[in-house]
């Protein structure tokens, strides 16, 4: 069974993962939609992983000055408040987006262009070891950080440590029925980017 890293280290560190972050997981499915040319943008140091212009552009730094912060836990019990204004309007979401429980606190769902994306924000590392079993994963770029992609039957994981393993933060997309799955990936790491902003 391979072996795969979250890694918290800015880009630029992707050769040397922090030693911490290692999480044993199977081989998972991964398509085309996740790794063909739209998936991921690592050649820019101003974007993040998405493949949307608007999802990728990095704030000015009036805009950044500007941006709220909070602590992980913060936002950990109130997900919707992870994307602000400016993140909906740039990635083209209209409305907050839904609270939803679940088994490791609440998430927030969005529709982001055909794509039901769901973000929680502190997700221990059994549950990103099962979600990322049976397939193949990869490694991808996420704002300033390394994130674990998987994909498996249409559905794209996106988890990204980034204080510890113990607390990930994590998208879970699906497509709406009809919609290609080569924005599925897409689409989760553009919310988590957006995120990964607000966190302090």
């Amino acid at each position: 069974m391979p072996r795969f890293a979250l890694d918290q280290c800015p880009r630029g560190g992707r050769s040397r993962l922090t030693a911490g972050l290692v999480l044993a997981a199977a081989v998972s499915l991964l398509n085309a939609g996740c790794s063909n040319g739209q998936g991921v943008r690592s050649s820019s140091p101003d974007t993040t992983s998405a493949s949307s212009a608007s999802a990728t552009t990095s704030p000015s730094p009036s805009a950044e000055a500007q941006v709220s912060k909070y602590t992980q836990a913060q936002l950990a019990a109130r997900p919707c408040a992870a994307l602000d204004e400016h993140d909906l309007a740039a990635l083209g979401i209209s409305g907050r987006g839904t609270r939803e429980s679940g088994e490791y606190g609440p998430s927030c769902h969005w529709k982001l262009a055909g794509q039901n994306v769901s973000l929680a924000l502190d997700l221990p590392l059994s549950y990103a070891e099962t979600m990322t079993e049976n397939g193949r994963i990869t490694q991808v770029p996420v704002g300033q950080h390394m994130a674990t992609q998987a994909e498996f039957q249409g559905i794209c994981f996106v988890f990204v440590a980034v204080h510890d393993t113990n607390h990930l933060v994590g998208t879970t997309t699906i497509p709406e029925p009809g919609e290609p799955q080569d924005t599925t990936c897409p689409a989760g790491a553009s919310v988590a980017a957006a995120a990964l902003t607000h966190i302090r």
